[in-house]
């Protein structure tokens, strides 16, 4: 009799909670940002991309607005697409908004030391701090002569092996990182730091990839045997931290030896170890910050710094106009019988200005790397809960009528007035390297090495369209041009070649790319330009 009587009002029990439940979550997600309706049980899981790229993130901010909240089951995702929300949030809030993504492929490769991707820890502010000794806008100073050279370096390869062009450019921005950090020259694209760096940063844009790997929605599956049917992501892992180690201790080692020998060249690395505690001698503690800042530095800046300059090369080409305006300013300031020097820069505003424009039209870093909030927050009446991982649309940022005028057009001279740059208007410097505590650290080196080999090109080449079988340029326009997508976007390698017979990795012959030409004004310099249209 009692059994029978505590059943109904145990289901009576049971249903009220269970609708108290529905009913707050309900509540909770009326004060989230909008965004797609979620399923039972699965979220917006469907409704996330795939791969971190702006094309397909784009179609939730046109339907849905300028902050979009995705429930990717056990974890919120907010995608913010103005300037203005980015700034308040990531810049003034940073304190709320440093921490990174806990991803559990991260911690599988052991990529704890990769100072972009690690979460906010006093180890983390350590690493930045030491890292920014050496790369703050000063300190970065030091390293113009290896900029200066692999600007140099550059336009010699792209006249003598125009077919190679596409590996030539990462391995001057490569090599000029490497021998500023680790002393030590390198002098084929085929080195094997370069390689190493190349499959290194493939990993990264897979591993650190939001929803790329289901172990992420459902972390357990770490503790579930290799072996068993997929568990895939387990083995990819183990290849991965291998070479993850590799990465960050093969050159150090190697370049280490040498400042032991006093047979290296002055160098972040030296820098280090003229600063440690014991004549050149490091710590446990010491040596291993070094190892994270010399890895990470030259991890990173090679590869943002040679990505912007394939949009450089691919805007030169459709633009002759912009490319014929710099050029002039290069030969009245530098004339014809040397290359620009770090030193011209002050009097060379238009090509800051094209910088500018290359970072703003077609920002690498699209997407930014996902933030993660420490805190609920609020924002514009929307509730931002902890945890939350916060996207930023820098594409749309850089292409806002809010802040600029025809923004789809190329136009370097909007960041110019009365000769010099114009600073009423929003700089792409304060978006495209990242927002708050979590800016690139780079950012200085990165940016001048693009300056630099800039106006290095432009003094000594002209970068042409390459014709088809009519006489008419190849290149497609701005709004069809296939991009490169993951944590850096740029234009397609399929797009960026020399020649109707080349195509990086070969896979489209028939896309023909730019044309170079030595300008006859230049010393030494003798004609590059393949006639086989």
């Amino acid at each position: 009799m009692l059994t029978s009587s505590v059943a109904p009002l145990a289901v009576a029990v049971l249903s009220v909670v269970v609708l108290s439940i529905l009913w707050t979550q309900r509540a909770r997600r009326s004060h989230l940002p909008p965004g797609p309706p979620p399923l039972p049980i699965l979220g917006n899981l469907l409704d996330i991309p795939r791969k971190l790229c702006v094309a397909d993130y784009q179609p939730l901010a046109d339907k849905y607005g300028d902050v979009v909240y995705l429930d990717a089951v056990t974890q919120s995702i907010v995608v913010l697409g103005t300037y203005a929300g980015a700034s308040e949030l990531l810049d003034k809030r940073s304190s709320r908004y440093s921490d990174r993504p806990s991803l559990v492929m991260a911690s599988l490769i052991g990529g704890d030391w990769l100072i972009p991707y690690s979460g906010y820890t006093d180890l983390w502010r350590q690493r930045r701090k030491r890292f920014h000794e050496f790369f703050s806008a000063t300190a970065i100073r030091a390293y113009a002569y290896a900029q200066e050279a692999g600007a140099r370096e550059l336009v010699r390869l792209l006249l003598s092996a125009p077919e190679k062009y596409f590996d030539n450019v990462e391995f001057a921005f490569g090599s000029t990182i490497f021998s500023s950090v680790y002393g030590i020259d390198i002098s084929s694209p085929n080195d094997e730091y370069l390689v190493m760096a190349d499959e290194v940063m493939r990993i990264i844009k897979e591993a650190y990839t939001p929803g790329k790997f289901l172990v992420e929605v459902f972390p357990w599956m770490r503790h579930v045997p290799a072996w068993l049917p997929g568990m895939g992501f387990k083995r990819k892992a183990a290849e991965w931290s291998i070479l993850l180690q590799e990465m960050r201790n093969k050159a150090f080692d190697a370049a280490f030896d040498k400042a032991r020998r006093g047979d290296i060249s002055p160098c972040v690395l030296t820098a280090i170890l003229d600063k440690g505690s014991n004549q050149r001698q490091l710590s446990e503690d010491e040596e291993a910050l070094a190892r994270d800042v010399c890895g990470v530095a030259y991890l990173g800046a090679s590869q943002g710094s040679s990505s912007t300059f394939f949009t450089f090369l691919y805007a030169m080409a459709l633009h002759p106009d912009v490319q014929r305006r710099a050029q002039a300013e290069i030969d009245i300031v530098v004339g014809p019988s040397r290359l620009p020097l770090m030193s011209d820069r002050p009097a060379l505003p238009y090509i800051d200005a094209l910088v500018n424009e290359c970072l703003r039209w077609m920002p690498t870093a699209q997407l930014g790397v996902p933030h993660r909030s420490m805190a609920d927050d609020e924002y514009n009446g929307y509730l931002i809960p902890k945890g939350t991982l916060v996207l930023t649309n820098t594409r749309a940022i850089g292409r806002s009528k809010e802040h600029y005028v025809d923004p789809d057009e190329f136009r370097p001279e909007r960041f110019l007035k009365d000769g010099q740059l114009n600073r009423d208007i929003l700089s792409p410097r304060a978006y495209a390297f990242g927002f708050g505590r979590r800016i690139c650290p780079g950012m200085h080196f990165g940016e001048a090495s693009l300056f630099i080999t800039v106006a290095s090109v432009l003094h000594a080449l002209t970068i042409k369209p390459g014709l088809d079988a009519h006489g008419g340029p190849t290149l497609p326009s701005s709004e069809d041009v296939p991009m490169k997508d993951g944590f850096l976007t740029y234009v397609s390698p399929c797009i960026i070649v020399q020649g109707i017979y080349l195509c990086a990795l070969g896979r489209h012959p028939e896309v023909s790319g730019y044309v170079f030409e030595a300008r006859s004004q230049t010393n030494g310099c003798h004609a590059g330009r393949k006639d086989e249209h």
